[in-house]
């Protein structure tokens, strides 16, 4: 380190500042700074640039560069072209934003943002208030034309009268045929008990035979998510997928003799036949997958 560089370096570690503060005081790189302080000057571009750098360091730490020129001659090179760097060193740096001004223009960016959304919020509720009260007075237009087209019968003239003794009688006979239609559906559901037995176990696959009545109706409702597949007796495919929690599948028997399902997790499973629920043979804590084949005796009691 030269006589001059140890002077530049006391007064700017008198003045507190580092060489990061100097850099951005004069707008000169830090490593030219630190070539100046070391007299490395081999670094900077040309002899002329070297007066003008310690001339902006030695202003900027508080110094008289014409006194350190001086002082420190032989720790100056010459230049021959002592007006360009006399030009250099005059130039001033640039003034920094105030930081609140630099903060603003950071956020500048995102006001105009969060500006542009409010825009189009405020756009689209104009929107839908006008169509709104558009619809609106269609509304209130079309109802007085309605009432008009009305007309009044007075309850005391012979056309209304006849016209309740009809309604009256159409009720009763929709009541008494709505009676006799539960009371057949319930004598049929109480004559149709179903019975559903396992007769086959073989390795995760269970036989069950379902009859006793003429209409049987299959639903397989899941208590736990499981993959599940149904099949006829010809291999077509009726339901295949994942049964989800509350979900349930539902599919009419009467006219199949033989349905096949298989099951990813027995334990989350219901299988019923109209009321009769289906027991299963295996364990589904032991045996989770497990198939389910369902033989169809229609009205033929099983033994």
């Amino acid at each position: 380190m030269t006589e001059l560089g140890k002077r530049l370096v006391e007064a700017r570690e008198e003045k507190g500042m580092s060489l990061e503060d100097l850099m951005a005081a004069t707008k000169i790189q830090k490593r030219y700074l630190l070539a100046i302080e070391q007299g490395n000057y081999d670094i900077i571009p040309g002899k002329f640039y070297v007066r003008a750098f310690i001339k902006q360091y030695a202003e900027a730490v508080g110094l008289n560069p014409e006194q350190l020129f001086e002082e420190f001659r032989k720790d100056v090179p010459s230049t021959y072209n002592d007006e360009v760097s006399d030009k250099l060193s005059n130039i001033k740096p640039q003034r920094e934003l105030p930081k609140p001004a630099s903060k603003v223009l950071e956020l500048l960016p995102t006001i105009l943002i969060i500006g542009g959304i409010l825009v189009v919020i405020a756009i689209i509720y104009v929107i839908v208030q006008a169509v709104n009260h558009d619809s609106g007075q269609k509304n209130n237009q079309a109802a007085p034309q309605q009432s008009e087209s009305k007309y009044e019968v007075s309850e005391d003239s012979s056309l209304a009268k006849d016209q309740k003794k009809k309604e009256k009688a159409s009720s009763d006979d929709q009541g008494k045929s709505s009676e006799k239609d539960d009371s057949s559906k319930d004598s049929s559901k109480d004559d149709e008990d179903v019975s559903l037995k396992a007769t086959n176990t073989e390795g995760s696959t269970t036989t069950y035979e379902v009859s006793g009545a003429e209409e049987m109706e299959l639903t397989i409702s899941a208590s736990q998510a499981s993959w599940l597949r149904v099949r006829d007796e010809s291999g077509k495919v009726l339901k295949m997928g994942e049964l989800k929690d509350g979900e349930s599948f539902k599919t009419d028997l009467t006219d199949l003799s033989q349905i096949d399902i298989r099951l990813g997790n027995a334990t989350g499973i219901d299988i019923k036949v109209n009321d009769e629920t289906l027991k299963y043979e295996l364990d589904p804590k032991n045996t989770m997958t497990q198939n389910i084949v369902i033989v169809n005796k229609g009205k033929e009691k099983s033994s």
